[in-house]
């Protein structure tokens, strides 16, 4: 006989009324006409988000309707917002997105005798004068997530117990970003929304050097073709008259230049706009050079001249030439012998003294391999011997048993145990990649907050320098790969022999021009774009300044604040556990201006003030967060939050599994009924 409920309990009917405010709240209700609203920069909107409690204001960092949206800068940052166009029932077309020149606040905090600013608030005006830049965000759509086809939870990315979740990185996912005035047909400006779709427009605002301190205003206005003017919004930006510190935790980035100037073109010009492209994003470029020629090639970027306002370049770190040079990357000068020791000798002799690392890489990946040590033995006995490191990346040994100079670890088998022993030995210790939960990673299908936290990891933790392994990679040439790609239209860029398929691993750059089977997917410009995953890691490489600089003057307040954002990374993470910092931006955002607030003004840090000053929070760290003994779970956000908001999120579940039940028995219902007619 089936079961009825002729009397609920008022536990129960009040569970069912929380479990219908948690429908409303999750943004299922659509909305009917066109709104505007503004994301910050860790936050991925996919073009089916609509109606999200974040468009409300719900959880938002950065905006509340009818209130302004608030930023805050140092001098010498670049900050960023997205501005998200939500369509209703019908769609909306022509859409476009202007930011006016910010000027200085009208009454008490603006900057005294600021510089007029440019007419159009596009690009460089004079000196001190906030720049601007949009970006139109191109999606891809994600059907299958990163994986190892034996092993589908796991990939490159991430262990199966951190794999972030299906449903927020299946669907159309904004990467690439595009600047408007290049915007093509495919991915045009205006912006066209289809109805119950979003688009977005990527900004950033560098704050020069050279900024007077205070309060600053614009305003953003939408319109649309269709439907008039969709939004004006007020803006208002903080400048702290404190100095950001370039590239305070130290990342190098590979390319490869063969398959680049066969998709964009050959010529100095790619090269070099890829390089200050990187530069402009905090990381270096890392140069492979193996003859005389490809040191000229490159000399603009390794003595730095190629990141000044002579060269065309304007944005931050002018003049800072790159801090580590490779020597043959990947093994490519082979096996060591005297022949090619001379061939060493005359590249190494042209490199400029301001490289701080000039690293042979002697093998990629091959621990067994005798090139490392050959090469260290040859080097040793020649004049290079106090100018080279020998190196290679081997993660299964401990790097003091290895007979190298520097040990190139993946970042996600990091033991700091190891590291301190190598360190002591006299021996470097450089990461590479990484995954979750220990570190963010590369794949688009994750959290734009993994490569953001990479920052916070790399200055709280001693780590070195951390090598990324491409940046460009869209002809997926490795064992296995399956030939080139169009990344504006296919997501999964790397196969190997193992069974594994990632998204976006060693892609944190797009084609300018593609020519021959891309063609038709080409913008027609001589260079590279970023992707939302290059702004996030500069982003928390910018963190790592404020981390420097903030704890110089109250280390114990920024030290529990690095713990509160970042609980466990690297080898204080346990596999068996999700990643433990935030997937959403707003606890970095809070962070980073409770980081700000303690920055004494007008300070600033030399190179060698800011790795005295994280050298310091990496030695903290380890008394604040002791390394998990075998069985012990690694920290979790969960464990932070109030027994309010524990019991929030068990009336939540109850709620939830109430529904289920009586959506069940109504179901049941009804088809008794249907059967009885």
């Amino acid at each position: 006989m089936p079961r009825s409920f002729p009397h609920l309990p008022a536990a129960l009917l009040s569970a069912m009324a929380c479990g219908a405010l948690a429908k409303a709240a999750a943004g299922e209700g659509q909305p009917e006409r066109a709104r505007v609203w503004v994301a910050d920069d860790g936050t991925r909107v996919r073009r089916e988000d609509v109606g999200l409690p974040l468009s409300r204001g719900e959880g938002n960092a950065v905006f509340r309707p009818g209130e302004p949206i608030r930023l805050g800068a140092l001098r010498a940052e670049v900050v960023a917002f997205q501005v998200v166009v939500e369509a209703g029932a019908e769609p909306v077309r022509g859409v476009t997105v202007e930011l006016s020149a910010l000027g200085p606040a009208a009454g008490p905090g603006a900057p005294a005798n600021a510089p007029e600013p440019p007419a159009q608030g596009q690009g460089a005006g004079p000196a001190g004068t906030i720049s601007i830049r949009r970006f139109v965000e191109h999606y891809v759509e994600i059907t299958r997530r990163s994986r190892n086809e034996q092993r589908p939870l796991e990939s490159l990315g991430w262990s199966p117990a951190a794999r972030p979740p299906d449903d927020v990185h299946l669907g159309f996912l904004p990467d690439a970003l595009i600047p408007v005035e290049l915007a093509p047909p495919w991915a045009p400006y205006p912006l066209e929304v289809g109805a119950r779709e979003t688009r977005a427009v990527w900004i950033d605002l560098h704050v020069p050097e050279g900024a007077l301190p205070g309060a600053y205003e614009g305003r953003v206005v939408v319109g649309s073709a269709s439907h008039g003017e969709l939004a004006s919004l007020d803006l208002k930006l903080d400048v702290a008259p404190a100095v950001l510190p370039y590239g305070a935790v130290d990342f190098i980035a590979f390319y490869d230049a063969d398959p680049v100037a066969e998709r964009v073109g050959g010529g100095p010009a790619v090269e070099q706009q890829l390089w200050q492209l990187l530069h402009e994003h905090h990381v270096d470029g890392f140069a492979s050079v193996r003859s005389p020629a490809e040191v000229e090639r490159l000399r603009a970027a390794i003595d730095g001249s190629l990141f000044t306002e002579a060269r065309g370049y304007r944005g931050p770190g002018a003049g800072v030439p790159p801090g580590a040079v490779a020597l043959g990357a990947y093994g490519s000068f082979g096996d060591p012998g005297e022949a090619t020791l001379l061939r060493v000798e005359a590249v190494a002799d042209l490199l400029p003294p301001t490289v701080d690392d000039v690293m042979l890489y002697a093998i990629d990946e091959q621990c067994e391999s005798p090139r490392g040590p050959g090469w260290r033995r040859l080097i040793r006995g020649s004049r290079l011997s106090s100018r080279v490191l020998v190196g290679h990346s081997c993660g299964e040994v401990p790097p003091v048993e290895q007979d190298v100079d520097l040990v190139l670890t993946p970042a996600n088998r990091f033991d700091s145990t190891w590291a301190r022993a190598a360190r002591e030995a006299g021996q470097r210790l450089w990461v590479y990649n990484g995954a979750l939960p220990r570190t963010g990673t590369f794949m688009i299908d994750a959290p734009l907050t993994g490569l953001m936290a990479d920052g916070w990891i790399a200055a709280s933790h001693e780590v070195d320098r951390w090598f990324l392994w491409e940046t460009a990679f869209w002809h997926d040439g490795n064992r296995g790969g399956r030939g080139p790609i169009d990344p504006f239209t296919v997501a999964e860029n790397f196969h190997n022999r193992d069974g594994d398929a990632c998204l976006g691993d060693g892609m944190l750059l797009y084609p300018g021009t593609q020519r021959g089977a891309f063609s038709s997917r080409s913008v027609g410009f001589p260079g590279v774009f970023p992707s939302m995953r290059l702004k996030s890691l500069r982003r928390g490489i910018q963190d790592a300044g404020y981390i420097a600089l903030a704890r110089s003057a109250s280390p114990g307040a920024v030290d529990a604040i690095v713990k509160e954002v970042i609980p466990a990374a690297l080898d204080e993470a346990l596999d068996s556990a999700p990643a433990a910092w935030s997937s959403d931006g707003a606890p970095f955002f809070r962070a980073r201006s409770a980081l700000r607030a303690l920055i004494p003004a007008d300070a600033s840090l030399d190179a060698a003030g800011v790795r005295r000053a994280l050298a310091e929070a990496a030695a903290a760290r380890r008394a604040l967060v002791p390394l998990p003994r075998a069985g012990q779970a690694s920290p979790r956000p969960f464990g932070r939050w109030s027994t309010t908001a524990r019991l929030i999120a068990v009336a939540g579940l109850g709620a939830a599994v109430l529904a289920l039940v009586i959506g069940l028995y109504r179901r049941g219902k009804q088809g008794r009924g249907g059967e009885g007619r």
